[in-house]
């Protein structure tokens, strides 16, 4: 069982590893603005705000990736809607919930079966990224 240990934490390494040091996870749930957490998530990560971490890691409470999720020093947590199962399940593992989001909250109404439309994503990436920024710079 140790060999597996070792692997799941070099596979929690990896699938953290390079960037910034913030960790992002979402829910990338069947719905519209599930769909856009993921879009969000692989484009926020493309502009060097973070990388992209495997939630389902941490649901499966695979160890590497709990501890991964524990001894993050800055994270971005996307939720579609307001069940919120990305910052849920870091709750559950008890895992800090910092920078969360949701879009539903964000203006963009909440349906299945349609297409993501790019100005939805556009604005709410712009709402994200300026939010961040003004964590990352207090006062100014």
């Amino acid at each position: 069982m140790g060999s597996s240990q070792n692997k799941e934490e070099i596979m929690a390494d990896e699938c953290c590893a390079g960037g910034s040091n913030r960790m992002i996870v979402w829910c990338a749930g069947a719905s519209n603005v599930g769909q856009m957490t993921h879009q969000l998530a692989v484009e926020l990560a493309g502009e060097g705000q973070g990388r992209l971490f495997c939630l389902a890691g941490i649901a499966a409470h695979r160890s590497g990736f709990v501890r991964s999720a524990k001894d993050a020093e800055d994270m971005l947590v996307l939720d579609g809607c307001p069940v919120a199962c990305a910052a849920k399940i870091l709750e559950h593992v008890e895992a800090p919930v910092m920078n969360h989001f949701v879009v539903t909250e964000m203006g963009v109404e909440k349906a299945f079966g349609e297409e993501l439309k790019r100005e939805d994503i556009d604005q709410v990436k712009a709402s994200i990224r300026a939010a961040l920024a003004a964590n990352e710079n207090p006062g100014q």
